[in-house]
């Protein structure tokens, strides 16, 4: 089982996109557990074991926060099309081809 942490301003978005996903975690049987958290709560799920932190677009500016996850996980930004339209399938998808890529290299 994967940990991914999706970090947006305030956890609302992150959470959102997290209900989105649940029917494509279940559908592609994707051993993926997503967690859903804002800025101020990121460290405490770094310390519960993430595998992979994915950051909403618009909050890439947050450089300190950023640079403090980075160098705990494995840090990526979610992209516009994922996040823009909440859309989970593809956030599903996104996120395995991640780790198979990982693996192929």
């Amino acid at each position: 089982m994967k940990n991914i942490l999706l970090v947006c301003e305030d956890g609302i978005s992150s959470n959102f996109l997290v209900k989105s996903a649940k029917l494509f975690i279940e559908n592609y049987q994707a051993e993926i557990n997503l967690i859903p958290s804002d800025f101020e709560n990121a460290g405490k799920h770094l310390d519960e074991g993430v595998d992979l932190v994915l950051i909403a677009p618009q909050a890439t500016y947050h450089e300190k926060e950023l640079k403090m996850i980075g160098d705990r996980a494995r840090l990526m930004t979610i992209p516009d099309e994922v996040y823009g339209w909440a859309n989970g399938e593809k956030l599903v998808k996104f996120i395995l081809n991640q780790f198979n890529e990982a693996k192929a290299v």
